[in-house]
């Protein structure tokens, strides 16, 4: 009867208090900000202060002025991301051994988002003082699926978060024109950046059989979803200063935002719809490259990435759902500071000059954060700990170049970290 009792209290507690925002704010979006091509790649994503291929239509336009030939850039690229999110476990008191309550501590499972497909694409065409280009890139490509069993609290008595089911998609591409002119010592570009933007988001709810038993799809209480497909103007522009056999490069990428919309409802309360704005977070970096040797050369670059951007509008909307609007200031995003360090060594005395090159780059903790209110009660724990999973990351690369013909120039590069895979193979061709 008192279990019973409880179940019920539980029940009504939770048609009443959805709180769908800690369970997907915890699995943050994963940018790919890295620079095009595998050469990028492999050179820890350093690319802002060398910019000497194609790809500098997007990394710094106005690199292209390096350029003296036609040349067109194809790169495909395999990508491998891990996330852990809360899916169940005990996040207070002592598990009872029953049903499903048999686990000490939070319990976290692992979203495994890959894919596959031509990540990059560009023209570039030189005449006199002044080069242009056109490009196409895959900034954003999101597909997760991920579910929770509910976590166990004990704050007095047992208490257990409501399961849930969620899939979410997000993916943006950018269609864009650069230009880059020689103005004595300086080198300067810019470029127009149309991004088209889709993003669908379903999350569902539900209770279990009993208090200790397993999730039940068919006792539904919440739903929440969002979508939205937009196309909006965005820039880049650089600056690049060859110095001796050094080149210092400084780019800006200005990012628009996109209007989606957004649904909740419950079997209690009333449905909501409303409409916002997502923002890219906008990339600010300055490099530098040195060639002390006609076969070495070392390159650099530290990237701002402004991911507090998000906090505003579609960080807002899934923190203004259920409970967690009564803590929406105690939610944040940190921008990340990134350093990118590379190396490249061509070999002498061979065909084509084939070349190895190794890096390394650093990316901050940019997933959102929860500072507890002094009460510290069960939605503040249950929040804290499902966002507890973010970390800073290091990256390891290395790659190679295979120059199969003289205006042939295929590369290949590797970005590994504790939680991703990227392996990159992109063609230059030159004529």
């Amino acid at each position: 009867m008192i279990r019973r009792l409880v179940v019920a209290i539980l029940g009504a507690w939770l048609l009443a208090h959805p709180a769908a925002a800690q369970s997907s704010l915890q699995v943050p979006i994963q940018f790919d900000f890295l620079n095009p091509s595998a050469r990028s790649i492999a050179l820890g994503s350093a690319f802002v202060g060398l910019a000497d291929d194609a790809t500098a239509a997007l990394v710094n336009p106005a690199g292209l002025i390096q350029l003296t030939r036609k040349e067109i850039s194809i790169e495909g690229r395999f990508r491998r991301f891990e996330q852990p999110f809360l899916a169940g476990g005990r996040l207070s008191g002592v598990a009872t051994g029953e049903g499903q309550d048999t686990a000490a501590g939070p319990q976290f499972d692992t979203i495994a988002d890959s894919g596959t497909g031509l990540s990059f694409a560009s023209f570039v065409y030189p005449r006199g003082r002044f080069r242009a280009a056109v490009f196409r890139h895959e900034l954003i490509r999101v597909e997760q699926g991920f579910s929770s069993r509910g976590a166990f609290q004990n704050h007095g008595f047992d208490n257990r978060d409501s399961a849930f089911d969620a899939l979410r998609t997000l993916r943006v591409d950018t269609y864009g024109a650069s230009a880059a002119v020689e103005a004595g010592r300086v080198w300067a570009g810019g470029g127009v950046l149309v991004h088209h933007f889709s993003l669908g988001f379903e999350f569902d709810r539900f209770l279990h059989q009993s208090l200790y038993g397993v999730p039940d799809p068919r006792q539904s209480i919440f739903h929440f979803s969002q979508e939205g497909e937009d196309t909006a103007v965005g820039a880049v522009v650089g600056v690049l200063v060859p110095v001796s056999t050094a080149k210092v490069g400084i780019s800006y990428k200005r990012a628009p935002r996109f209007g989606f919309s957004s649904f909740s409802g419950g079997l209690v309360g009333s449905q909501e719809r409303t409409s916002s704005e997502f923002k890219v977070p906008d990339v600010l970096a300055v490099g530098f490259s040195a060639a002390p040797t006609i076969n070495f050369l070392i390159t650099t670059e530290y990237a701002r990435v402004f991911h507090s951007q998000l906090r505003a509008d579609y960080v807002d909307v899934l923190v203004n759902q259920g409970e967690s609007r009564t803590r929406a200031d105690r939610f944040s995003i940190d921008d990340a500071g990134e350093i990118h360090v590379g190396a490249e060594y061509l070999l002498s005395g061979i065909a084509r000059r084939p070349g190895v090159r190794a890096g390394v780059w650093f990316e901050p903790d940019h997933s959102v954060h929860f500072v507890p209110t002094p009460a510290n009660d069960l939605l503040d724990e249950r929040i804290a700990v499902s966002l507890s999973s973010g970390r800073d990351l290091w990256h390891y690369t290395a790659g190679a170049r295979l120059a199969v013909h003289p205006r042939v120039d295929v590369s290949v590069g590797v970005d590994y970290a504790s939680r991703s895979t990227l392996v990159s193979i992109s063609t230059l061709v030159g004529f």
